[in-house]
């Protein structure tokens, strides 16, 4: 009845033949140190399950940002290896259910630092599906890889007369090291001869509802609990030993539900079965991901492939399916549900996806964008209301969501520019009619919620930081909330002019333009507003403000990352700031000239991946390089990607200059290589960029191929001369959704200099 995602992904390759292994060129320690936060483990396309290594240094308080995903690749030893990680994310959680297996050594103590093994660097190996380290301390080589609801390892002990290995129910990542002890609210759980069953709630960041099975390839010989570091945790930790019979190696597998140890049982049986053996789910999984990468095949040296390719596994990292094999999953509410679609795909990072994520899905996979789309309708559908909270009296799509969990992270609805901008493409979310699609849309957006100011817009036009009309108002980032909310109120407007639905349309048009109202033409700048009119002025357009500052502007964000922050309105905004030529001169004035780095002055935060005042290490940046485009100066855009694109993505565990963010930071370079871009990621229209390959080809599901290619590419050739599509002069700045996926060739023809340039201010050195 239901459509497996791997047979879906199978199918995806449209019969065309892949000429090399396109996993060979994906490298997952790219964005392990600094801001990146990726992780080197193995998973498959969009598993629930991401096994991989938890790192740590020297025991310190705190963990905050270095660890937030569990691994850094700077660090000198392994606690263990979990079953759940995030991808580039600011926020910690997940780490979930921590193994340490070891030999040959007694460990003294019990504290969680006493098992930690250093390890050789250099045996540390990951490919997409696979991941594999030697622990020194430990005498053990570990090998991981998964499918797609189960963690599988494997341990090669020097000595298996003495292995044992850790089973830590309570671990798990934290803002600090010191909230570990409250991480699971309950645990149960019950052992067999070969394994473990139960159930873990765990905390941070969202609460989620666990339960797994672990199943060990020999009999268990004996089980020690360790006792509690703090008697506030709520789960155990157990040292087991094992009847190895003298072989060297002991498998584990572990299987996952978000609604019975039953179902994680039943996940176990038909994934990864008794007779499957380590090294054909580790092929299966390579298989899948070969399959999905080799949707697009790229010209270059090793290095650029690298990175492109990195880039790719990491946009297709998620969203996670964590629906059990019969479509099943538990909902926020607690309820256990049936998918519409039999899949459910959480980990939803809206405020950062909607920008490129989203729109490049429809593009490489449209067969799995009504699923994703379904299942973000799910969420909205499985959402209870609670009138006594006024936080959360109404339904509203998800924002950030989290093992099928709101986190209440960012701001925005940017659920609505994903289901519209597919909606619009044809790719209608599985399971859901349109009508169900507008209901959900308009009442996220004009119903209050939490961070969602219905009330104060409505009255003032913008929100006002200094008043307050409903408990939802609190007056932070209120010029975010208002430009965002703004471009969410376009995207549904599209939606309902296209449904007929003129005085919503009307309605949601006019909310669009509320953006005019934070200008404020004596600064120049976005900037926050009385209830009486008046601007605030005096601050520091540099400094980066959020939540965590009362009164607040901006979210993550300065003054400067907001100026352009109006995708919906590009002709509008140059208007705003008087024409074409001070809209360059404040764009120049970003990039250019020297107007400091942003800075953030109430936390200890280092800004990665500035240019001038331009952040690409975060979101609101991302579309600002491509709207020299929209002027007579439109080389400055080539330059600019010409510098990001080698200097802020580099195959390196440092090479990442910024938190990949579920997939939007490599989304953004795929796009910047291909030579087009969504400034406006709702519509189907792509701004012409500057393509960093000689040739790029996409093989489309629908048999067709788009191929971009750049004559005369080199390091000096940078800037774009001419464009052709087919042969035929291609004098647009924009290629339509629909265009690309007819397939053809688009020509940039490169030069070194192109006519009118003026080039002695503007390159990024």
């Amino acid at each position: 009845m239901f459509r497996p995602l791997l047979i879906l992904l199978c199918v995806l390759s449209c019969g065309c033949s892949v000429p090399h292994d396109c996993t060979g060129y994906v490298n997952p320690f790219i964005g392990t140190l600094h801001e990146g936060h990726c992780v080197p483990g193995a998973t498959v396309p969009m598993g629930m399950v991401q096994p991989g290594p938890e790192s740590v240094d020297s025991l310190y308080e705190g963990y905050f940002m270095d660890h937030v995903t569990g691994y850094r690749h700077a660090d000198r030893y392994l606690a263990g290896f979990t079953q759940t990680h995030l991808n580039g994310v600011g926020c910690p959680s997940m780490s979930d259910i921590l193994l340490m297996p070891w030999c040959g050594r007694e460990i003294a103590g019990t504290e969680r630092g006493a098992f930690r093994s250093e390890y050789n660097k250099t045996s540390e190996v990951a490919s997409p599906g696979y991941y594999a380290v030697r622990l020194e301390d430990n005498r053990t080589q570990v090998e991981l890889t998964a499918t797609r609801r189960v963690a599988c390892h494997r341990y090669r002990f020097d000595d298996p007369a003495t292995a044992r290995v850790l089973v830590d129910l309570q671990y798990g990542v934290a803002w600090d090291s010191t909230r570990l002890a409250g991480n699971v609210l309950e645990a149960r759980q019950e052992f067999d001869d070969y394994g473990l069953s139960g159930y873990r709630r765990p905390r941070e960041w969202a609460p989620r509802d666990q339960y797994y099975t672990i199943r060990f390839d020999h009999r268990i010989a004996s089980v020690v609990e360790l006792p509690a570091p703090d008697s506030a945790e709520r789960a155990p930790r157990y040292v087991l030993s094992f009847e190895m019979d003298g072989d060297a190696e002991l498998g584990v597998r572990i299987a996952l539900s978000t609604t019975s140890v039953e179902a994680a049982r039943r996940n176990l049986a038909e994934e990864a079965a008794d007779g499957e053996s380590f090294d054909v789910l580790r092929e299966r999984a390579r298989s899948a991901w070969n399959d999905l990468l080799s949707r697009v095949e790229i010209s270059g040296d090793r290095e650029q492939r690298t990175n492109f390719y990195t880039a790719l596994y990491r946009l297709y990292m998620q969203p996670n399916d964590i629906a059990d094999t019969d479509g099943r999953y538990r909902s926020e509410a607690g309820e256990v549900r049936t998918s519409r679609s039999g899949h459910f795909f959480s980990t939803l990072s809206l405020w950062d996806t909607y920008r490129a994520a989203h729109p490049l899905y429809t593009i490489l996979t449209p067969s799995l964008v009504p699923l994703f789309n379904g299942s973000i309708m799910e969420h909205y559908a499985a959402k209870v209301a609670d009138p006594s909270n006024p936080l959360e009296a109404h339904r509203y799509l998800p924002r950030w969501a989290l093992w099928g969990h709101e986190t209440h992270t960012m701001i925005g609805n940017h659920a609505v520019p994903v289901l519209v901008d597919a909606w619009l493409k044809g790719l209608r979310p599985e399971g859901y009619g349109d009508d169900e699609l507008f209901e959900a849309v308009w009442e996220s957006l004009r119903k209050s919620h939490y961070r969602n100011h219905t009330e104060l817009i409505d009255t003032y036009g913008y929100i006002p930081f200094d008043r307050s009309l409903s408990a939802v108002d609190d007056g932070r980032e209120t010029v975010s909330r208002l430009l965002e909310s703004a471009y969410d109120d376009h995207c549904a407007a599209l939606l309902a002019r296209a449904l007929g639905r003129t005085a919503e349309a009307d309605t949601l048009e006019t909310l669009a333009r509320n953006w005019t109202n934070v200008f404020d033409p004596e600064s120049g700048f976005m900037c926050g507003r009385r209830a009486d009119g008046s601007f605030r002025r005096g601050e520091d357009p540099a400094r980066v403000v959020g939540e965590w500052v009362a009164g607040s502007d901006f979210t993550e964000g300065n003054a400067w990352h907001y100026l352009f922050h109006v995708q919906h309105d590009i002709e509008g905004l140059m208007e705003r700031m008087g024409g074409e030529e001070p809209f360059v001169a404040r764009l120049d004035s970003m990039f250019y000239t020297r107007t400091g780095r942003p800075y953030v002055k109430d936390l200890v935060w280092n800004i990665y991946g500035t240019l001038g005042q331009y952040w690409h290490g975060n979101e609101p940046c991302h579309h600002v390089p491509y709207l020299y485009k929209y002027t007579s100066r439109g080389y400055k855009t080539d330059a600019i990607l010409r510098y990001l694109t080698r200097n802020f993505y580099l195959n390196a565990p440092d090479g990442l200059r910024g938190n990949d963010d579920c997939g939007q930071m490599s989304a953004w370079y795929l796009f910047a290589v291909s030579g087009f871009y969504p400034v406006d990621p709702c519509g189907g229209e792509f701004v012409l960029g500057a393509p960093q390959a000689e040739r790029i080809a996409f093989r489309l599901e629908n048999g067709r191929t788009f191929t971009v290619r750049a004559e005369g590419l080199s390091d000096e050739c940078m800037f774009v001369a001419s464009v052709t599509l087919d042969g035929k002069p291609y004098p647009g700045r924009t290629i339509s959704y629909e265009r690309i996926m007819e397939g053809g060739e688009l020509v940039f023809h490169m030069v070194s200099r192109p006519d009118g340039a003026e080039l002695q201010n503007f390159r990024c050195e």
